[in-house]
């Protein structure tokens, strides 16, 4: 019989879990703006990316509405409709995260199709500007930046689709997908790729056509999920990058 050894939790995950606690017990309710993020970094002694990643992670969960300017809320979804937030950080295995990527390429696929028909006009003009600066992170050398973008890029099309249950689905599968992105944002030969499918799926976006643009997010998604296979296979270790804090 072969035991696995257990992984520890990362800071961010305990912050969250007690973020989480709080909520089910009413200690945090319904509209309640948290404190800022410096104060809760010393109210739970961690330091201040921690308490952002979890935050980041709550907000992606529909738990907390991130308000730029005004401060973060505690939503009015009821945490016991969620799937357990930390089993969703979990440290996939190889296998798992190709079913992950399966089920991205078909859950986002359709996502895309959808908001095709409900993105505004400003909304795509953002993601033309994403792509952009995308590009010129690219150059930079800037990786975090990249994750940032390629967050912000998806997440502005879950949203646009307008079904709160794909919604769901999609960024809990975020959530999941933070390993691979961690490593795809940082392997050179994916990254102009990356770039050029986005360029694909804003134009196709931009255009209005559903088939289009859903064919290019999940062209997208399999070319990630190659180069992914490709830099496993081959033995590489994890970029140095992957020790940065990594964006929900």
């Amino acid at each position: 019989m072969k035991f696995e050894a257990i992984k520890s939790r990362s800071v961010s995950e305990l912050v969250a879990q007690r973020l989480i606690d709080m909520i089910r017990k009413g200690q945090l309710v319904a509209g309640q703006q948290l404190p800022p993020e410096r104060e809760l970094a010393v109210l739970f002694d961690v330091g201040r990316p921690a308490v952002r990643e979890a935050i980041r992670g709550l907000s992606l969960l529909g738990l907390v509405k991130i308000q730029q300017g005004e401060g973060n809320f505690i939503s009015s979804l009821n945490v016991e409709d969620l799937i357990e937030p930390l089993s969703l950080l979990i440290d996939l295995h190889f296998d798992q995260i190709n079913e992950l990527f399966d089920a991205r390429k078909i859950i986002e696929g359709g996502i895309t199709r959808l908001a095709c028909e409900r993105l505004t006009e400003q909304e795509i003009e953002r993601l033309r500007v994403n792509v952009e600066e995308a590009r010129a992170a690219l150059k930079q050398n800037d990786h975090e930046g990249i994750r940032r973008l390629d967050i912000e890029l998806h997440q502005t099309i879950i949203n646009a689709c307008g079904n709160v249950y794909l919604q769901r689905v999609a960024q809990s599968i975020s959530l999941l997908s933070r390993k691979s992105r961690t490593i795809t944002t940082v392997i050179p030969s994916i990254l102009q790729s990356t770039f050029d499918d986005h360029e694909h799926i804003v134009q196709a976006l931009a255009e209005r056509n559903p088939t289009k643009a859903s064919e290019a997010m999940y062209r997208h998604l399999d070319h990630v999920q190659k180069h992914y296979n490709d830099y496993q296979q081959a033995g590489a270790a994890t970029p140095a990058h992957t020790n940065q804090q990594e964006s929900v």
